[in-house]
């Protein structure tokens, strides 16, 4: 086919003509002057687009930065007002526990118990005199005191706990004092009360029990808190719960009938005990 056929009819020229003349088969082609307009207007236009988005966004982040430094600013005055809350808390809270200790101090104390850092070691050095008296003085007195052979046990026992009422006020009266006698004192003044103390089984162990009671002592009379035992006391109108039994629990039939060893009493505005008195207990009566 003839190439002007394919090309509709047109001949070459006629092609060339509508190209000139910006259409090709109908349709209108822009020109390159027109095309490089339009090019230009789109990148003017896309200019303009991104400015306007930068500049948005400069705004919307100054807002947010404003924004976040005003709730940061409320922030910190909430936090800081939240602290001195807390800080008011805390003063009511150390004046509660203050006022419930002095009040834990008074009932502990009032129990034969105690608390606080002046009681405390009060406490300790109690419950240490109540152990020597119940162990170690116990065991000098049955050597002291060997059991005759007309001698029943409770004469036995009577004679035995005596003889530790006496080794008490040796080695413990004044408490609050530190130790002035020496250890010979002490023996000198159990032979003149008729007690065999020779035995050398007797004067090993009185020896450690002598450094035992003068260390006592010492820490006692080195607190600001005054102690001392309670000599004075009436065994014969206490409650069977207010002192401890040395010989039996109490019975019916039974009663008090002299102190073994006192009651260790803390000093200061309210003097109480922080132990129970032993007491020997007299056997009931046979009706």
């Amino acid at each position: 086919m003839h190439e002007d056929t394919y090309r509709g009819g047109q001949s070459e020229d006629e092609t060339s003509l509508y190209h000139d003349m910006g259409v090709w088969r109908g349709v209108k082609v822009p020109s390159s002057a027109k095309r490089d307009k339009y090019q230009k207007d789109l990148d003017d236009w896309f200019q303009w687009l991104r400015a306007e988005l930068q500049e948005d966004l400069r705004q919307q982040s100054r807002f947010l930065v404003a924004q976040t430094r005003n709730r940061a600013d409320g922030l910190r005055q909430a936090v800081d007002a939240l602290a001195d809350r807390l800080d008011g808390v805390d003063r009511k809270v150390d004046r509660l526990l203050d006022a419930l200790r002095n009040q834990g101090v008074r009932n502990a104390i009032d129990d034969g118990r105690a608390t606080s850092d002046k009681h405390r070691r009060h406490l300790e050095l109690a419950q240490k005199y109540q152990t020597l008296v119940r162990q170690d003085l116990l065991v000098l007195g049955r050597l002291l005191c060997p059991k005759g052979a007309e001698e029943d046990d409770t004469e036995l026992a009577r004679r035995r706990a005596q003889v530790v009422a006496q080794l008490v006020e040796q080695l413990f009266q004044p408490l609050d004092e530190p130790m002035s006698k020496q250890s010979d004192d002490v023996l000198g003044r159990l032979t003149e009360l008729g007690h065999e103390t020779e035995a050398a089984q007797f004067r090993g162990l009185f020896g450690a029990v002598f450094r035992k009671a003068a260390e006592l002592r010492g820490t006692v009379a080195g607190l600001p808190l005054t102690a001392e035992l309670d000599f004075a006391v009436d065994v014969s109108v206490l409650p069977a719960d207010e002192y401890q039994a040395w010989n039996h629990a109490p019975g019916e039939g039974t009663a008090p009938e002299f102190l073994v060893a006192p009651a260790y009493r803390v000093g200061g505005e309210r003097p109480q005990p922080l132990s129970s008195p032993f007491v020997f207990v007299a056997p009931a009566v046979a009706p």
